[in-house]
Parts: structure tokens; C-alpha cells; sequence
């Protein structure tokens, strides 16, 4: 979804042993995760690509790592009620956003406007224990890859990241 450009925003608060989220690189990799992966938390009309990531999952013990992303803007939720008004930047239900919303209610939800670059050439290595745990941040052994054009202008971007400030803030 995020290298179609039909998300544009990522949904964050922090893993179960984590105290909060942060935003501790403004460049990273895209780790895809299909752990907590749940076809009932997205909405319908996102459903056929939801399934067809699942099952271009790489085989178990292998990680892909398919995008390189750039944090535009990173917004702390202040009114729940406007993310509601985002529907079209992400694939998620109301009852995942409440969920999300409700986890750790004195933390707040934070969205991350960022600017994705699929990789040249996705790269897979074998899932180390290190990677393991519900964390935000997974220090990868990658050293060398190559990013390429990004899936939407920059401009649009920072458009969406006024959009969401101005409905969370």
C-alpha cells in the first residue's frame, strides 16, 4: 500500500516493550512485518492488496526489505476525532483506529507523513534473533542498498502532512 502511494501515512505508538514511540531516524528501511497482520482491521476496498502482500510473503526466516522511507513529518494525535477524517491516506478500520487509539491511552498515537522509495532491487537476508521483539526501531545488518524514485512527489507529501496536522493537532 505504501509503495502504490494509497498510504501515506504510517500509524505509530510503540511496541508491547517499548514506552512510547519516537522518531529515532528520519531515513529508514521499511521492515515488513506479517505478525499482527489482521484482514478484519482494514477496510474492504483495501482487502485484494492486503491478501496479495500476504501471499508474497518471503519464505519463514527470510526478511525482504523492499523500500527505503523519509520521514516528511512526524504528528503526535492530539484530537482522536480528526483521524477519522484521514481515511484515504491509510487502509485501517475505525475499530483498528480506536484500538490504536486506546492502547497506552496516556501515549500519544503518532503519524508519520514519509516519503517512500521502493529499492532498486528488494533485498533479503535471514531473519536474525536480534530482529525479534515488538519494537519500532530494528537495527538491520544492511549496509549497502539503493533506493530509487520515490512513489510520490515530495510536494504531495508535505501537502498530506498539513492535511494531517491540521486534523489531529
Amino acid at each position: 500500500m505504501l509503495l502504490g502511494g494509497r498510504m501515506t501515512v504510517l500509524f505509530r505508538k510503540g511496541g508491547i516493550n517499548e514506552k512510547g514511540f519516537w522518531v529515532e531516524a528520519d531515513e529508514f528501511l521499511l521492515y515488513p512485518t506479517y505478525f499482527h497482520q489482521n484482514r478484519d482491521k482494514v477496510r474492504p476496498e483495501y482487502r485484494d492488496e492486503f491478501d496479495a502482500a500476504l501471499s508474497t510473503s518471503p519464505p519463514e526466516g527470510t526478511l525482504r526489505v523492499p523500500a527505503f522511507a523519509r520521514v516528511v513529518s512526524a504528528i503526535p494525535v492530539a484530537r482522536n476525532e480528526g483521524v477519522y477524517e484521514l481515511e484515504d491516506l491509510h487502509p485501517y478500520t475505525r475499530e483498528q483506529i480506536d484500538l490504536r487509539l486506546e492502547f497506552r491511552p496516556k501515549k500519544p498515537l503518532v503519524l508519520l507523513a514519509v516519503e517512500v522509495m521502493p529499492l532498486r532491487a528488494p533485498i533479503e537476508l535471514s531473519v536474525l534473533e536480534s530482529y525479534a521483539g515488538c519494537s519500532s526501531w530494528v537495527p538491520l545488518e544492511i549496509h549497502a542498498y539503493e533506493p530509487g524514485l520515490p512513489v510520490l512527489p515530495r510536494d504531495d507529501v508535505e501537502r498530506t502532512a498539513a492535511r494531517v496536522r491540521a486534523a489531529v493537532s
